[in-house]
């Protein structure tokens, strides 16, 4: 269930579990999803990756967008990862960008994510996998995370960043991929 190693620029991605991606909107809720342990946040408007690339120089950021320009805007400001809701893989490759959307396109050299939407299986393959839950933040949605994670979706995509990492966590504890973080003997 190890995350397999995700390069985006230079940036290297590796965990023990699946990394959490924080879809915000603004540069307060990218320090709130940062500090509840998001390994990455994405923005739709490319104007926030240079402001969040200058708070943290360190974090894997990228642009969610189906625009040409806003991913190229984006990519400009420093993006790491398109989150593409249209064909944008030149635009990746071009910037050195990773690239995550539905289908795996035909760009040598380009780091691709694919992008399954709602989790509902694992697809055929060996390319890393980003998800999203439904339910997201709730109940049922954090089970749907957890088993996300144990099917070894690399990247699963929330606005509850502290719940789903948990899960995560949880999940990967379970499978013997990462200790738990806190062992307890009952009696």
């Amino acid at each position: 269930m190890k995350t397999p190693d995700l390069v985006f620029r230079g940036r290297r991605l590796s965990s023990d579990r699946a990394l959490v991606l924080a879809a915000v909107e603004s540069l307060p809720a990218a320090r709130a999803a940062v500090a509840d342990g998001a390994d990455l946040v994405s923005f739709a408007d490319a104007s926030l990756v240079a402001r969040a690339r200058a708070v943290f120089p360190g974090l894997v950021i990228g642009v969610d967008t189906a625009d040409p320009s806003v991913a190229e805007a984006g990519c400009e400001a420093g993006a790491d990862l398109i989150v593409a809701r249209a064909d944008l893989a030149e635009i990746a490759a071009r910037h050195g960008a990773g690239y995550a959307a539905p289908a795996v396109p035909s760009v040598p050299g380009l780091s691709v994510v694919v992008d399954i939407g709602e989790f509902r299986s694992m697809p055929p393959g060996e390319v890393p996998v980003l998800a999203s839950v439904a339910g997201d933040g709730t109940p049922g949605g954090l089970a749907v995370a957890a088993l996300a994670a144990s099917a070894g979706v690399a990247i699963i995509s929330t606005k509850h960043v502290r719940g789903v990492r948990h899960a995560a966590e949880m999940a990967a504890s379970i499978a013997g991929t990462r200790p738990p973080a806190k062992a307890v003997r009952w009696e």
